[in-house]
């Protein structure tokens, strides 16, 4: 159900209400006048293919390869649909509202049994407002505040899996990450779809709506919920960076990047090995992640979607940064990595 939803809006968004000065030819997947980092996997405005050689991958491995790496394919897609725009010529403050929608896919395409869809996460939002005041001071070119009151994410674990561990008997069976939140952001110098020399800054805080409840539980139906050890810390904190040198020969440089502080899941990974599975409590803990995309955009001379794409390197080590598997410490992702915007 939220997958039709989720293509339906991407079929018919076009049909919303546009906002002031800024149709929809500009550009679908960088529209709004609040962008985001590159490496944004919290609701970005782009779609993004990475194939990556990852580790501590050995839990979705079935036993049947034993490899400590091998090549991963993942799937980012994301719109911030336009609902009004206050924006206008000569206007050096103005509200922005849009509605941001995404997808994130992991396939296992290095597996070489069944290929399998490892993990799927859907995030989806009320109405994110943006307040944005243009400076024009040197360095300081504009700042905004974005508030979402309402965000809402969604994960689900691979079939294949899911099924080695009914088959397997083992205590658990899936996680329910499945969490609402708000989110506040401030950024400094937000580039908006130019194309000259500019850094942007930009440091963000999601607070749970139910911190009592936390960030993933398990159901009696899906395993033993003595298993999961949630802390119960209900914020994640972020800093990004994102550098863009001027546009020549219709080429610009990018380089972004992001910390991030969350939370690494309180319930434990399980290892194969010839005499059977294991696996070892975990409790709930704080870790950072760090995040870097280094790369050239080639940027059209037309406006509208894909009137830009960005290849280069995505470097990620932190915990696993998709849903069921926030659990796993030490996961260091390194490929090519394709954005459309």
């Amino acid at each position: 159900m939220k997958v039709r939803l989720l293509i339906a809006i991407l079929l018919f968004s076009p049909i919303a209400v546009t906002a002031e000065n800024h149709p929809f030819s500009d550009g679908l997947f960088r529209y709004s006048s609040f962008g985001q980092s590159l490496l944004a996997d919290i609701h970005p405005n782009f779609v993004r293919l990475d194939v990556a050689s990852v580790t501590n991958h050995q839990e979705w491995d079935w036993g049947q390869t034993g490899k400590a790496r091998r090549w991963n394919t993942f799937g980012v897609m994301g719109i911030n649909v336009p609902l009004w725009s206050g924006e206008a010529e000569g206007k050096n403050a103005f509200l922005c509202v849009s509605l941001p929608l995404s997808s994130a896919i992991w396939l296992d395409l290095g597996e070489p049994v069944t290929a399998p869809v490892v993990n799927t996460d859907y995030r989806i939002a009320l109405p994110v407002f943006t307040y944005v005041r243009k400076l024009n001071r040197n360095f300081f070119r504009n700042y905004s505040i974005s508030l979402a009151p309402y965000k809402h994410e969604s994960t689900h674990l691979g079939d294949e899996i899911t099924l080695q561990r009914v088959e397997n008997q083992l205590p658990l069976l899936r996680v329910n990450v499945s969490e609402h939140y708000s989110e506040l952001v401030f950024s400094i110098n937000e580039a908006d779809r130019e194309d000259s020399y500019w850094h942007t800054f930009r440091v963000g805080l999601m607070v749970l709506w139910n911190a009592r409840r936390g960030w993933y539980f398990i159901d009696a139906t899906d395993g033993d919920a003595s298993l999961a050890k949630p802390r119960f810390s209900p914020w994640e904190a972020y800093l990004q960076y994102q550098f863009q040198s001027p546009v020549r020969h219709c080429f610009q440089w990018v380089v972004s990047a992001e910390i991030r502080n969350r939370a690494l899941y309180g319930y434990p990974e399980f290892t194969w090995s010839s005499d059977g599975v294991h696996y070892e409590m975990q409790d709930e803990s704080r870790i950072f992640t760090y995040n870097l995309f280094c790369g050239l955009r080639f940027c059209g001379n037309r406006k509208g979607m894909f009137s830009r794409m960005s290849v280069g390197m995505r470097l990620y080590h932190g915990n696993n940064p998709y849903g069921q598997f926030r659990n796993h410490k030490d996961f260091n992702h390194l490929g090519v990595c394709i954005i459309f915007e």
